[in-house]
């Protein structure tokens, strides 16, 4: 390397290094101030190593040398402090990029929970005003018309139950269904009922002049009631409490029914139970010693003329039925077919 002089700028002593000192920071060797090595002159040297006086200071440096130097050379304050500042600004460019993105994240949670939740409170709020309303409204007027009750439930229609001809009373059964039977090989089912302390009788058709019918004579004393009471027949014995019964019917609807009546050889079995205005209820068991073998066995209610609802007191024979027969004896008829 060519080799180039200069002096120091604070004692002005000659020193010659190698161009590679060009632009480095030195410590002069005479009065240990610090400067920097100028650029080496364009022009050819003015001096050699041969003419360089023997006491005059001379720096040498090698690549490896200049790295070493450069690498440990000391740095000054000012400029280590501004690495410092700058070092610090970096971090906290970083601290507030950070923060920046959490700022923004939360922002955006709390945008999508208030679209969200809007709607719900919205809702919620527009009840509580409901329920409100609805608690401070004053109550209806007192001198309102109250609700009409519903009417009962029409009364459930009771099943046919085929009775069973028997004279043993043992045998006798009372089925838990309509009165009906078979008076005289005809299908019977009883549509209307009366009773007073003469007479029960039992209609199908009109009591005037019924298709078919069964009446039982009673033979109670004045002021007897009708309620509560049980009468036994058997065809070997005989009641004080009933006189005969008497079987009605047609062999032509244009005629007036036949008749026939028994005051013995048939069984019968009669419970007369509570009584509810003017219908009393009761239960029935029949068996005529006819050919035939006419049997009536079931439940039946009976309205008592005279009594209050009744029809104004008539009596069985000159008050009028439904001549129709209802879905049961329908259904009966069906089942067990009908006999002329």
């Amino acid at each position: 390397m060519a080799d180039f002089k200069f002096s120091c700028p604070h004692c002005s002593i000659d020193i010659e290094c190698d161009e590679l000192w060009s632009g480095h920071e030195i410590q002069c060797p005479s009065c240990h101030k610090e400067f920097t090595v100028p650029a080496k002159p364009s022009g050819p040297s003015a001096a050699s190593l041969a003419s360089a006086k023997a006491a005059q200071p001379k720096l040498s440096i090698s690549a490896a040398h200049a790295q070493h130097v450069a690498a440990t050379k000391p740095i000054a304050p000012q400029v280590a402090a501004y690495e410092q500042r700058l070092q610090q600004a970096k971090a906290g460019q970083k601290g507030s990029a950070t923060k920046w993105i959490v700022i923004g994240a939360v922002v955006i949670i709390l945008g999508v929970g208030g679209y969200f939740g809007y709607g719900y409170y919205t809702e919620w709020k527009a009840k509580r005003d409901e329920a409100a309303k609805q608690a401070a409204a004053p109550p209806p007027p007192t001198n309102a018309a109250p609700a009409q009750p519903e009417p009962p439930p029409p009364p459930k229609e009771l099943p046919i139950l085929p009775a069973v001809w028997t004279l043993d009373l043992a045998q006798a059964k009372i089925p838990e269904g309509k009165a009906n039977g078979s008076i005289t090989g005809t299908n019977f089912v009883v549509e209307t009922a009366f009773c007073t302390p003469q007479m029960l009788g039992l209609y199908q058709g009109t009591p005037r002049s019924p298709d078919c019918a069964l009446v039982v004579y009673l033979n109670l004393k004045p002021g007897e009631s009708l309620t509560n009471r049980t009468f036994t027949v058997e065809p070997d014995k005989r009641d004080s409490g009933v006189r005969s019964v008497l079987k009605e019917w047609k062999t032509d609807p244009r005629y007036a029914p036949h008749t026939k009546p028994f005051s013995s050889g048939y069984l019968m079995k009669l419970e007369l139970g509570d009584m509810t205005s003017n219908i009393l209820s009761g239960k029935i068991y029949v068996a005529l010693p006819d050919t035939e073998q006419s049997v009536v066995a079931g439940l039946f209610k009976a309205t008592v003329p005279g009594m209050p609802g009744s029809a104004n007191g008539a009596s069985p024979q000159a008050a009028q039925a439904s001549p129709k027969a209802s879905a049961a004896d329908a259904a009966y008829e069906k089942r067990y077919g009908k006999k002329h």
